[in-house]
């Protein structure tokens, strides 16, 4: 790993450590620097700005989640495969619910960000499938996240919940 990914992989910690402990809104960039022990210009010499710190670090959380999960998927069914991912993402998302939201509201415009994962993840819902059906992993996911917007916007969040609605959203598909 070279200087620019160590700062890079310093200043995400640090702001994560922030963001749990204070709050997003509470974290303010120069906070993030003094914790990283950097110049408040190398943070935004890496992210163009403090949503774009919570979304890659929103983004290596998902993956860690992903990947952890991908330990235990015997799922053969795409919707399955769905239903095993979704309920650790659920736990997250509720555990995280601020973060959540936010990224969600930025996510809905802009997607390009999170193209590349979204790419990956209906690529593994099909991964032991004869051929890939980009419709209907691409419907398999709206329904995944209006589940996850929904979920977000009751009073208390219910990952079990959550996913009992995304089940049945997926067995009419």
């Amino acid at each position: 790993m070279n200087k620019k990914e160590k700062t890079y992989n310093k200043i995400l910690t640090s702001a994560w450590l922030l963001f749990l402990e204070q709050g997003y809104e509470q974290t303010s960039t120069r906070e993030i620097a003094k914790a990283a022990n950097v110049a408040v210009g190398t943070v935004f010499s890496h992210f163009e700005n403090k949503i774009d710190i919570l979304k890659a670090g929103m983004q290596q959380q998902i993956n860690v989640i992903i990947h952890q999960s991908s330990l235990t998927d015997t799922q053969h069914a795409p919707r399955l495969k769905l239903r095993h991912y979704a309920l650790a993402l659920f736990e997250f998302y509720c555990n995280n619910k601020e973060f959540s939201k936010i990224l969600i509201s930025d996510m809905i415009w802009q997607t390009t960000f999170f193209e590349q994962q979204l790419n990956e993840f209906k690529q593994r819902l099909f991964s032991e499938q004869p051929e890939f059906d980009d419709i209907k992993a691409t419907v398999m996911l709206d329904c995944y996240f209006m589940t996850v917007i929904s979920g977000l916007n009751e009073q208390n969040p219910q990952p079990e919940k959550m996913l009992r609605q995304l089940t049945n959203k997926l067995s009419v598909i």
